[in-house]
């Protein structure tokens, strides 16, 4: 089976650009399975559910966590073809997996104990032979990342997504419990791994020889996975004891519809230039000073989107979740502004590994573990109030960001200060554009009441956040003497793609070429 892109010619950045796209469309199909399944199991389910599996998966991840090897992303690194590496790979990972579920299982106890949660025991346990089975994932799948067939991974990652979604949706609607969101892991699990062999040809065997040729890159890797369990995974164990289940169920559903912008854009688009940065790598060209100026075209992309759901959460949040979560919108629009920072935390962090800076990465995740574990433990000693702590939150996000640039800053020719002019018209055509929506009322309220009014709200909302905030970056791009820099590239490349069309005209009376 070749594994070969079908179109291998072309652009680096266009191959980035299609695999961001089938990544994007992969996003689009999983969340609209996200929003049905929130509707429905926001109505059947509890917020004590929610809390209780969230506690269970912040320990069974970080344990995992704890035992990250990165060993997909040394296949995608590796310079040779074939399959001499995947067997040592294959063999890593099952003895990590085993390793992890035994530890999981064996902190049962005392986890339940922590959260004085008794039902985690058992939840456990589940997580723990969920671990089992993901570990015998075929790793020859780590081709198609390599290779940039993102159409292969868009496969993977939607069909057990599809598997899951069902069988979540069915159990709640028979049995009504937390445990619906436990056979849907399962079940997406089983039809992943089962996919991973059918899709791809390699067949692994039991073999360590090789293990010397990853042993750096994944020491590495570990060690970053160690202190970004800190950073991923310290909410619920600093908040757990003092929320209870039902309001850290809440506080961490908030966190997910207002990190949507992260998770729908900004990690696939990562994830998408990982594999075309290593490409540019392992071919002796470094890429990495591209970083502050890919973040940037992203920047521009999220921040109305951003804008979007801070001001519309009080309508999100009745639409989707129904109004027994009302609670949750405050924390949402203060939460969503961590959105803006993070294209450069995620862009930086993928531009430092995939150039094999692994240990400037690790630094980078050291401090900034250490200060959002620190921060958070200060601030719930003095206060368990949910927007404060968002808030903090979106505040470290910032800091993040400052971090991972200060020390991608001088690595092969980054500079940071060309990209700065391009920021500021971003944050500028940011508070313009919240500015009129706080102007017109619209923004920053409570749910109507009704899905068609709090529908309307919310479009209206986002045709004024989008419309003023694009109107605005234009303006202050042409009153810069139309600079170059994101939206000079962005302008090219929506041009490029449109070669032969009327809107070209548009982009060549705006940009030169």
């Amino acid at each position: 089976m070749s594994i070969d892109a079908p179109a291998a010619q072309g652009s680096l950045t266009g191959k980035a650009i299609i695999g961001a796209a089938w990544l994007l469309a992969w996003r689009v199909v999983t969340r609209s399975l996200g929003l049905v399944s929130t509707l429905v199991m926001a109505r059947l389910l509890l917020p004590s559910d929610f809390g209780l599996v969230a506690m269970a998966t912040a320990f069974s991840y970080g344990v995992e966590a704890l035992s990250q090897l990165g060993l997909q992303e040394a296949l995608v690194r590796r310079r040779e073809d074939g399959f001499g590496l995947h067997h040592t790979a294959f063999t890593l990972q099952v003895g990590r997996a085993l390793a992890t579920a035994i530890v999981i299982a064996a902190g049962a106890p005392v986890a339940a104990a922590w959260f004085s949660e008794p039902r985690l025991v058992t939840v456990l346990f589940v997580l723990a032979g969920i671990t089992v089975l993901n570990g015998l994932e075929n790793v020859g799948i780590a081709d198609y990342r390599r290779a940039m067939r993102f159409d292969v991974q868009f496969k993977l990652l939607s069909v057990p997504r599809l598997a899951g979604f069902a069988a979540m949706i069915g159990y709640a609607l028979v049995w009504g419990s937390y445990r619906a969101l436990l056979a849907g892991m399962l079940v997406s699990s089983v039809v992943r791994v089962a996919m991973s062999y059918r899709l791809h040809p390699f067949r692994p065997r039991l073999r360590l020889s090789r293990w010397r040729e990853v042993a750096r890159f994944s020491f590495w890797t570990w060690a970053t996975s160690a202190v970004s369990l800190v950073w991923d995974r310290c909410d619920p164990f600093v908040l757990g004891p003092g929320f209870g289940s039902a309001k850290l169920g809440l506080y961490l559903l908030a966190m997910e519809i207002a990190l949507l912008p992260v998770t729908e854009i900004v990690a696939p688009a990562a994830d998408a230039l990982f594999a075309a940065f290593s490409s540019a790598q392992k071919d002796g060209d470094s890429s990495v000073h591209h970083a502050p100026e890919v973040a940037g075209i992203i920047l521009l992309g999220v921040a109305p989107i951003v804008l979007t759901v801070s001001a519309a959460s009080g309508p999100i949040v009745e639409v989707m979740l129904g109004t027994k979560w009302v609670d949750a919108w405050p924390i949402v629009s203060v939460l969503s502004w961590a959105c803006v920072f993070s294209p450069f935390s995620f862009i930086c962090s993928m531009a430092l590994v995939a150039n094999g800076h692994v240990e400037r990465n690790f630094v980078a995740n050291v401090i900034m573990s250490t200060v959002k574990l620190t921060v958070l433990l200060v601030v719930v000693s003095l206060t368990v109030d949910g927007v404060v702590i968002g808030a903090v939150t979106a505040g470290c996000v910032a800091i993040e960001s400052v971090i991972f640039l200060t020390l991608l800053h001088g690595i092969g020719g980054v500079r940071i200060r060309p990209a700065l002019g391009g920021l500021l018209r971003v944050v500028l055509a940011t508070g313009l554009a919240a500015g009129a929506v706080a102007w017109s009322r619209l923004g920053w309220q409570e749910g109507a009441g009704s899905v068609g009014i709090n529908l309307m709200r919310g479009a209206a909302i986002a045709a004024e956040s989008v419309g003023v905030f694009g109107l605005g970056v234009l303006l202050l791009w042409q009153a810069a003497g139309r600079p170059p820099g994101a939206e000079t590239r962005l302008a090219g490349l929506a041009a490029s793609r449109l070669a032969g069309s009327r809107v070209l005209r548009f982009f060549r009376s705006a940009v030169t070429f």
